[in-house]
């Protein structure tokens, strides 16, 4: 019986990882269709942290994207072209380099903020404000779990 149970189990959490990728897959292509601004998502979710969280280091946002600081230097490198990004040398010490949002980027966010509300929008709709709070609930504890597993690494 157990083995049964555990067989299930295994099945709905295989189940529950495709739905997810689907959606992920989904919600990217929607940005990709529907996106006029020349940049990935992201292009975008770097624009996005470093308006909303002010300049750093690429190495942090490296950490905070979940992505390597050379993945970081090259997309900077394009936003950087775009005229979105700026390099900025800390005064105190040169060897430290800055990325930082210019105001054609801050323009540019603006409008992939409303973008990004239009397109949730279309996700949600049918689900109720009750609903997107447990989703979001749920999401954080895979998260939680995601942490804790590894922190015992």
């Amino acid at each position: 019986m157990w083995a049964i149970m555990k067989e299930q189990r295994q099945k709905d959490f295989l189940s529950l990882e495709n739905a997810f990728i689907q959606m992920k897959r989904r919600m990217d292509s929607e940005w990709t269709k529907t996106s006029n601004f020349g940049l990935n998502a992201m292009q975008a979710r770097i624009l996005i942290r470093l308006d909303e969280d002010g300049s750093q280091k690429a190495s942090a946002l490296a950490e905070q994207l979940l992505i390597t600081a050379g993945a970081i230097t090259g997309i900077a490198d394009k936003l950087i072209d775009m005229e979105y990004l700026e390099r900025v040398r800390d005064l105190e010490d040169r060897r430290v380099v800055y990325l930082v949002i210019t105001d054609k980027g801050k323009d540019v966010v603006q409008k992939l903020k409303d973008k990004r509300a239009e397109i949730s929008e279309m996700m949600f709709t049918g689900l109720s404000q009750d609903d997107v709070r447990e989703l979001t609930r749920l999401f954080n504890q895979v998260i939680a779990n995601m942490d804790k597993a590894r922190e015992r690494e």
